[in-house]
């Protein structure tokens, strides 16, 4: 089959997802609200087990925000959950699958091997958040049906999710990949050239590289950086992007600082020492208690229970402001 021969599935209603970590749990609940059927696959069952009870946490308070427009038990009801050991059965008749699997190579495209001689209809996604499609599918044989599908964590509040694609993929598949997108809420955006990081990352990448430098050079503390962030930049692109904000200050006034200032900001090639530093000490965030922040002890669940009410305030703002 070539890529011209593909044919959309009728319906896209039976989702498989693959990796029930931090984003499989936001992309597996993103799905079964918009009333899909899903199947959320992993090696250990109870690895699958606290994706079930995040998922049920998650729909309280949803449901807490007003933002559901059905029972938690309603949705919680479309997802199955399966062991890796079943992965040939539970694709079966399948019409869409999204893998969430760490970012590693080798293990994506021992994966998308094993994915390759199912239903040649069945999308096959990536959220990778570095890695390009042409180099995941290079040993493929189906390669026109894979498409990346870059989900922002916590997945089942950020609306955006960044659809790119390699040199084999088809038009249709791309096409079908955002229609998905947009029937299960999200805002996805295309990356029209294979580029590492995509847009999104990229940008982040710039951004905390220079963090990353004001941490290393002693100019700001975490607290500050996090404070300039949430009191002025993130502020407004909440709102306003970066490109409005340009026309708002004038395209002149942009122009004459950028010159001033691009020369001096860092071009550093590696990771910070400061953040080196915290990770040689096993200080790695909230799944270790302690990061930037101290967690003060602190379980996972209430840590994200935390930052997730502050998002979803956000996400109800955003959904009244882009209806």
């Amino acid at each position: 089959m070539n890529e011209t021969n593909y044919r959309k599935p009728i319906g896209m209603k039976q989702i498989v997802v693959i990796g029930a970590g931090n984003m499989g749990e936001g992309i597996a609940q993103s799905f079964a609200q918009a009333g899909k059927s899903v199947k959320v696959l992993a090696r250990k069952k109870e690895t699958l087990d606290r994706c079930r009870q995040q998922i049920g946490t998650n729909l309280k308070l949803f449901a807490e925000f007003q933002l559901l427009e059905e029972a938690p038990e309603v949705i919680k009801s479309r997802i199955t959950y399966i062991t890796m050991a079943e992965l040939s059965e539970a694709i079966r008749g399948c019409h869409f699958i999204v893998e969430t699997i760490p970012e590693v190579l080798a293990d994506k495209k021992e994966l998308f091997g094993k994915l390759d001689g199912c239903d040649p209809d069945v999308i096959l996604a990536s959220n990778t958040g570095s890695m390009t499609i042409t180099t995941l599918t290079e040993d493929m044989k189906t390669a026109y049906r894979v498409v990346g599908t870059h989900y922002f964590n916590p997945a089942h509040i950020m609306p955006l999710v960044e659809i790119h694609w390699g040199k084999h993929t088809s038009d249709k598949v791309v096409q079908t990949t955002r229609d998905l997108m947009l029937q299960i809420g999200k805002k996805p955006i295309l990356v029209k050239k294979e580029i590492p990081g995509f847009i999104v990352n990229r940008i982040q990448g710039a951004i905390f590289r220079e963090v990353s430098y004001l941490l290393d050079e002693g100019i700001a503390t975490p607290e500050d950086i996090d404070m300039a962030a949430k009191a002025m930049y993130g502020f407004r692109l909440s709102c306003i992007g970066p490109m409005e904000a340009d026309d708002m200050i004038g395209l002149d006034t942009s122009a004459r600082v950028s010159a001033n200032l691009f020369k001096t900001l860092s071009n550093r090639t590696e990771p910070s020492a400061t953040l080196l530093d915290r990770v040689n000490k096993g200080e790695l965030g909230i799944k270790t208690g302690k990061g930037w922040y101290d967690y003060g002890g602190k379980t996972r669940a209430q840590v994200l229970d935390m930052i997730n009410k502050r998002l979803l305030n956000q996400l109800v703002l955003f959904k009244a402001r882009n209806r």
